[in-house]
């Protein structure tokens, strides 16, 4: 049982980190959303902010207005994607922690859904990036590759496969006990 009570409480602690995930990846989506508002108004000829009567310039480099749109609308889709993703997972662990135990077949099957979220929404994302980037008509610098996402989510189905397997062993030993007591 003490192996059952240290994967309780490493769980409750990834919990914690992924609420903190999710409302890091909230915060930024909206701070490239408050960016994309910005980018817009400059791009209008509009003033963004004013300090003292005189206007803030927020936006100095090399970059176009379309470039900076493009960046600032990717990387919010990006964010999204990682928001929905973490709500998800702490979802999951939530249920978790409420049933005691990962070795049900109800953790198993919401395992098994984070998996093939993780393997599809980051492809979704990286295309609805590339639409972007291509409406703006603005060069790709970025790495593209959902890599990582797939092994996630292909190790997260084989780990949903194991806790399975561990809610059925655990429905057998109650059953044998039963068995045992009358």
């Amino acid at each position: 049982m003490k192996s059952l009570q240290t994967i309780q409480k490493t769980f409750r602690i990834f919990q914690n980190l992924t609420k903190m995930a999710y409302i890091f990846c909230i915060v930024g989506a909206s701070v490239c959303a408050v960016g994309v508002l910005c980018v817009m108004m400059w791009y209008t000829k509009g003033e963004v902010i004013s300090l003292f009567g005189k206007p803030v310039i927020m936006f100095v480099g090399s970059e176009s207005q379309s470039q900076m749109l493009a960046v600032l609308l990717s990387e919010m889709v990006f964010l999204i994607t990682d928001a929905v993703l973490l709500g998800f997972v702490n979802y999951y662990l939530k249920i978790e922690q409420a049933e005691g135990t990962p070795f049900t077949k109800n953790g198993a099957n919401l395992i098994k859904k984070i998996g093939i979220r993780c393997i599809y929404m980051p492809i979704v994302a990286t295309i609805i990036s590339s639409v972007i980037m291509d409406c703006f008509d603005v060069q790709k610098n970025f790495d593209f590759s959902n890599f990582s996402s797939v092994a996630t989510g292909i190790a997260l189905i084989l780990i949903s496969f194991v806790f399975c397997y561990g809610a059925e062993l655990e429905q057998r030993i109650h059953s044998l006990e039963r068995n045992d007591q009358e």
